[in-house]
């Protein structure tokens, strides 16, 4: 499928699964192209120039609405075909019609507009999520995860940059609670370590896994057993690693 239909059809698709890319088409419909939604009624080249444009990040996301998730209900101008014909779902039937809010949202929010932020989650899907980046492929506790190791790895990082300058991290620290995960005492599943000395034995454990089946289902036994089910080496500290690698024989 190719030229304006393919365009066409992209836009309804991604109107169906995604309530941020639907809001932001309403929006540049409403200030760009007179209230009209339906795309087969716009030329090829403004399709196209929606849609790059909206992947570049040039034109920013809008954020979902729930109280305009209708079905073209009072959007006369162009209703019809997709989201037309009056239907009055509901916010909340619609919102979890279309999987509009939660994690899964501000990840693919974090996805367009940061490519650091859109390769770490594709590396991280591949590590651990068997490769699927969809994020709506993924439960509430893997999304979290990678949020949480996400901030474990800019706090260890602006942690560092801040003592330089003599900024007295536990001062400004002191008020923010972290959180209890897996029923591991926070103090020791977030210790925090000099990278240089956490990263290595995270890549050979990370190695292992991927060189042995046997050595991957003794450090997953050993994370449920000892590090509350995590199984991110990246958020076990050094001495829990060197303990697992010391049993396996690689250290």
């Amino acid at each position: 499928m190719a030229g304006k239909e393919g365009l066409v059809q992209q836009i309804k698709n991604m109107q169906r699964i995604d309530p941020t890319f639907r809001q932001t088409w309403w929006d540049f419909c409403e200030s760009q192209l007179g209230g009209v939604r339906d795309p087969n009624r716009h030329d090829e080249s403004v399709l196209g120039t929606f849609l790059e444009q909206y992947n570049t990040g040039a034109i920013a996301p809008s954020p979902f609405r729930a109280e305009e998730a209708w079905w073209g209900k009072g959007k006369g101008k162009g209703g019809g075909g997709d989201y037309g014909g009056g239907y009055d779902m509901g916010a909340q039937a619609w919102a979890m019609m279309m999987g509009g809010g939660g994690l899964g949202d501000m990840v693919k929010t974090g996805q367009r507009a940061s490519y650091h932020y859109r390769t770490a989650w594709t590396i991280y899907c591949a590590l651990y999520g068997a490769g699927k980046n969809d994020p709506a492929r993924h439960d509430e506790k893997f999304i979290r995860g990678f949020l949480d190791y996400l901030g474990e790895l800019a706090t260890n990082g602006l942690s560092s940059i801040a003592t330089s300058q003599g900024i007295n991290i536990d001062e400004i620290t002191a008020s923010t609670k972290r959180p209890q995960v897996g029923g591991e005492p926070p103090a020791k599943r977030f210790k925090e370590e000099p990278l240089e000395m956490k990263l290595p034995l995270a890549e050979k454990v990370k190695n292992l896994q991927r060189s042995n089946p046997q050595a991957k289902e003794a450090w997953w036994a050993y994370c449920d057993s000892q590090g509350g089910g995590t199984r991110d080496p990246m958020r076990h500290d050094t001495d829990s690693l060197q303990a697992f690698l010391t049993s396996q024989g690689a250290m």
